[in-house]
């Protein structure tokens, strides 16, 4: 799928057009340093809004956690965020698993919707935090596999370790059960 990054660009009225970046998970020094006087970075991001004239009340439920590895919001300063999904793949099904996936025969279930909005300060950080996740979630997915730990509290240790890691800044947004889809 690539880095895939969703990018809210505000316009002059106050509203916001939503475009995808598919590589600016990689790029994010650049998408950062966007200014909406400059307009788009050619080339990092799709010129072609997703949705527009968005109300700002409505850019996270735009965000989705499983396919968005970051978010940049170009108003008056430009705001870089990691998008941290905090669901633990197993290999086996669970309760929390949708029903839909289940009777498709999914390979891996999902737990936990919960997403926390780490703020970007550097690729060097960033990717620590990446490879930090990526490695205690597979590990918390061989707990719950082998039944050690249920996937509920492997989900909400997985939150406890993302905010005592010493990359991670203070001002963390937490977004509910649900994913982004908050009103």
């Amino acid at each position: 799928m690539g880095a895939r990054t969703l990018v809210a660009v505000e316009r002059r009225d106050g509203r916001y057009d939503l475009h995808h970046s598919q590589w600016g998970g990689e790029h994010l020094d650049r998408l950062s340093a966007m200014d909406r006087g400059d307009g788009l970075s050619p080339g990092l991001v799709d010129p072609d809004p997703v949705c527009s004239a968005v109300p700002v009340q409505r850019l996270l439920p735009a965000l989705k956690p499983r396919a968005h590895e970051a978010v940049v919001v170009v108003d008056e300063t430009t705001e870089t965020y990691l998008v941290c999904w905090l669901g633990i793949e197993t290999s086996r099904e669970s309760e929390s698993a949708p029903s839909a996936e289940a009777r498709e025969g999914c390979s891996s279930a999902f737990t936990g919707d919960v997403t926390a909005l780490v703020p970007w300060t550097d690729d060097a950080t960033a990717a620590r935090l990446r490879r930090f996740l990526r490695i205690t979630k597979d590990v918390l997915g061989d707990a719950v596999d082998a039944g050690l730990v249920p996937a509920w509290l492997a989900a909400a240790y997985l939150a406890v370790r993302l905010a005592r890691h010493p990359d991670s800044p203070d001002d963390i947004l937490w977004l509910p059960r649900g994913g982004a889809n908050v009103e």
